[in-house]
């Protein structure tokens, strides 16, 4: 029978039994084909799966409550909303606003309404703060700032930091302020200011140039109060704080609550956009750039295949490994590390075959070495110990003659 009939017959009788009884093979599920992708692209499936639950967290815990310091819309600790309630239940109009022009119109709009003025970030300017000191009858500041100071109250200075083992303690008024003596005791910490009214001084402060939490001028048109605990949520109802924070905004029938904005900086003030300084056929070129980049990325990665998986643990044998050592000390000319390392290894092979114990020194070494190869010790000792090769081909003949002892040494 010839190759060519056989092969037909085989053929033939495979073809009948698959026929007769055989299953033919299955193809993969489309189920199996998408499960291999899952698995092919895992890992940015995944990344994409946490910067989604990232983004929706952020959402939902997103909410519209203002978290400023000292708002009266903050119900936090450090906001101001339980004073902001309690004067409006006392009959007062609280208005807030962010912005200096509304502040300043509501002014306007209520003659001799009281100013309560925030800005500890320092973003008005000093006529921007003119402005408002011109349009309110009477005006409260929070912690303000020299600058601060001069446009409002000129007549009032500031005394510095209080004490922190100050701050919480009890301090009595100290003066003759009606708002003051009706509080009786505060306990708040911040900055202490010195003034024609000076109440609530600091501990060893006293005299005429006593500084305290609480200064106004003689007709009471500005008020500092030198710690914003004095209004927060957290620190109101202590000692006499809630009684100095209502007699003091409380004043007027209209209170202006202004709390500076940094929209409110004037554009002169805003700081200039690195990105306007540069030439403008930069940003052309970096798009250039960035679609070439692309490109090569997707041509090299086209050239070099898929990544091949290669299992673990890999076997790297020990010349491999040591003709690598060899090969970085030469690459960065460290001779001299090359050179302890091949001493540090002679000197152990020699005591390993010469019976020494783990307590011999190199100076044991070095003698049965120079009795074990019939030299003298002081060659010996300078070839173990003293030479240092200073160039490649010095640490070559070095190593050669290191091996040539190694020899001698051993071969008795």
């Amino acid at each position: 029978m010839s190759a060519a009939a056989a092969e037909k017959a085989n053929l033939s009788e495979a073809g009948s039994r698959n026929g007769a009884g055989g299953e033919e093979p299955q193809l993969p599920s489309v189920r199996t084909r998408f499960m291999a992708r899952l698995r092919r692209h895992r890992v940015p499936l995944l990344l994409l799966a946490l910067l989604a639950a990232v983004a929706l967290a952020s959402a939902w815990g997103r909410t519209d409550e203002d978290s400023s310091a000292l708002s009266p819309a903050n119900p936090a600790p450090n906001g101001a909303m339980a004073a902001a309630e309690i004067l409006a239940d006392r009959g007062v109009d609280v208005q807030h606003h962010e912005l200096q022009a509304e502040a300043r119109a509501a002014l306007e709009d209520n003659p001799g309404a009281t100013l309560l003025f925030l800005d500890p970030a320092g973003y008005l300017t000093g006529e921007q703060r003119r402005d408002l000191a011109d349009a309110a009858g009477r005006v409260v500041l929070v912690e303000p700032s020299l600058d601060q100071l001069a446009d409002f109250a000129p007549q009032i200075l500031s005394a510095g930091l209080l004490p922190p083992a100050a701050e919480g303690q009890q301090r009595e008024a100290e003066c003759s302020n009606a708002d003051a003596e009706a509080a009786g005791s505060i306990e708040a910490g911040g900055k202490t200011y010195r003034g024609p009214v000076t109440c609530f001084p600091a501990p060893g402060s006293t005299g005429t140039d006593a500084a305290g939490s609480y200064a106004a001028t003689e007709d009471g048109s500005a008020v500092v109060l030198g710690g914003a605990g004095l209004l927060a949520n957290e620190t109101l109802a202590r000692e006499g704080n809630a009684a100095l924070a209502f007699r003091t905004l409380g004043a007027d029938d209209t209170l202006v609550w202004y709390q500076a904005d940094p929209f409110d900086v004037p554009p002169s003030q805003v700081p200039v956009d690195p990105f306007s300084l540069l030439p403008p056929w930069v940003n052309p070129l970096l798009f250039w750039l960035g679609l070439v980049a692309a490109l090569a990325a997707f041509w090299r990665g086209r050239r070099l295949g898929p990544l091949v998986e290669e299992p673990l643990p890999v076997v790297v044998h020990a010349a491999e490994t040591a003709e690598g050592r060899a090969r970085l000390y030469q690459d960065s000319r460290a001779v001299g590390h090359a050179a302890a390392t091949l001493r540090a290894a002679a000197m152990t092979r020699l005591a390993a075959h010469l019976r020494l114990g783990p307590e011999a020194g190199a100076e044991d070494v070095t003698r049965a070495a120079a009795d074990a190869s019939g030299r003298s010790y002081p060659a010996t000792d300078d070839l173990l110990n003293q030479r240092l090769p200073g160039t490649g081909t010095e640490l070559v003949h070095w190593a050669r003659d290191l091996k040539d002892l190694e020899e001698e040494a051993t071969s008795s």
